[in-house]
């Protein structure tokens, strides 16, 4: 048995030999030497360098975000003294024209919508008479007329704000954020 097993070892696998060549990498560096006075400074020296990033971060960090609205662009701040407004001053002659025609403007809006309620409750005044005409003349018209009328297609909104649909589970939608982020 076991010239059985030599024969076949030594057909089918073949002896593999390692040597330093093959156990380091070509992309490996070799290690220098260092001066252990040398590599204390230089980890000093990184050491401060992270210390001093990691102040600046935090002091950056306090800082508000900035707002654009209040915000002033360098073109418009270099001419601002243009911008700026000098303060209107009314005279009591121009003052007193202003708030008779605001008074007058109320008074003709409001005339308005006096003879629009006026028209409108006309109108269903008489509609409710004819009614009452027609009821007494032929009952069955009247029926039909007080009928909704199915011909045309009744759209009508609800109130904007309901109460919520207990149970009911809203479907995902897409969102996409568009918060702007300063780093």
């Amino acid at each position: 048995m076991l010239s059985l097993t030599r024969g076949l070892s030594s057909l089918s696998i073949r002896p593999l030999h390692l040597s330093a060549a093959v156990n380091s990498s070509v992309f490996m560096k070799k290690q220098k030497k260092m001066d252990p006075e040398v590599a204390k400074q230089r980890e000093t020296r990184r050491r401060k360098r992270l210390e001093k990033e990691i102040r600046s971060m935090q002091k950056h960090s306090k800082k508000p975000k900035p707002v654009d609205e209040l915000t002033l662009d360098v073109k418009s701040s270099k001419n601002i003294s243009e911008r700026r407004r000098e303060a209107v001053v009314y005279s009591e002659e121009d003052q007193d024209e202003y708030a008779v025609a605001l008074k007058d403007y109320t008074r003709s809006r409001n005339a308005l919508q006096l003879q629009d309620d006026k028209w409108m409750r006309e109108a269903i005044r008489m509609q409710s008479k004819a009614l009452d005409e027609l009821k007494k003349i032929d009952s069955e018209l009247w029926q039909k007329a007080v009928q909704p009328d199915t011909n045309f297609p009744l759209i009508s909104n609800g109130p904007a704000h309901s109460p919520p649909v207990k149970g009911y589970i809203a479907p995902d939608g897409d969102y996409i954020d568009t918060t702007r982020s300063w780093t």
